[in-house]
């Protein structure tokens, strides 16, 4: 068996897919139009997968704040910034973000999939479990797997089944860290955070919360679903 032999059996998957469909791995945008629009074979088309919500890459400040950074310190930093250090305008931007969730520390990534890979391959550690609901986005399992914590999935928005494995858990005092989504990126329903913070209380576990589809969406200040279910006090906090 050769190196690439494994990926056969994808390749013909994806040749059948293709027959069915032969754009599906080849669309491509000709023309940005809106946050939600683009030229697409030269027809104005909507982009229904589009995680622009808010719209705010066609929002004028934002526009002109990236053109300013972009004239005073270029396309990039060229390096992570444990090797090439820290601009001051991300300092700026984490202390901003702070306050805006009251916060004592925000550390910044250039996407969300990196922040659930560095979150989730450190913070849970060889003695530690991870609960993670089963429809949790695939950065959220790429993380977990680049860790040495023991993984257990539980049914999809379902506490029942959240609490006993707590339960069965209890008596191996691990540390246990629940993560969950405020908005599921491909079901488009929310967790029922205000249950499982509180299960999360009663058994002394750790909570995390990817709000990245309800950053802006949802809470009286924008800030998810914590804020729309009262339980931002119980994410900073054992």
């Amino acid at each position: 068996m050769t190196l690439f032999d494994k990926f056969y059996p994808l390749a013909q998957a994806r040749k059948e897919m293709e027959a069915q469909c032969s754009d599906l791995f080849h669309i491509t945008m000709e023309e940005i139009l809106s946050p939600t629009e683009a030229v697409i074979k030269g027809r104005p088309t909507l982009l229904a997968g589009t995680n622009n919500y808010l719209g705010l890459t066609f929002h004028p400040d934002c526009i002109a704040a990236a053109r300013q950074a972009t004239e005073q310190e270029g396309t990039g930093t060229t390096g992570s910034r444990m090797a090439n250090g820290t601009y001051a305008g991300h300092l700026a931007l984490e202390k901003e973000l702070s306050a805006f969730f009251g916060r004592s520390h925000t550390i910044v990534f250039s996407t969300g999939y990196l922040a659930n890979l560095a979150l989730l391959s450190t913070i849970a550690g060889q003695d530690d479990v991870i609960l993670l609901d089963a429809d949790c986005h695939a950065s959220i399992y790429d993380g977990c797997r680049m860790g040495n914590a023991e993984v257990i999935r539980f049914r999809h928005n379902n506490v029942a089944d959240l609490e006993k494995r707590l339960r069965r858990l209890a008596s191996r005092k691990a540390n246990v860290l629940i993560v969950v989504e405020g908005i599921y990126s491909i079901l488009g329903d929310q967790a029922p955070l205000k249950d499982i913070a509180e299960l999360k209380r009663q058994y002394q576990a750790w909570l995390a919360v990817d709000e990245a589809h309800s950053l802006g969406v949802l809470g009286e200040s924008g800030r998810g679903l914590a804020e729309a279910c009262g339980v931002e006090d119980g994410l900073a906090s054992h």
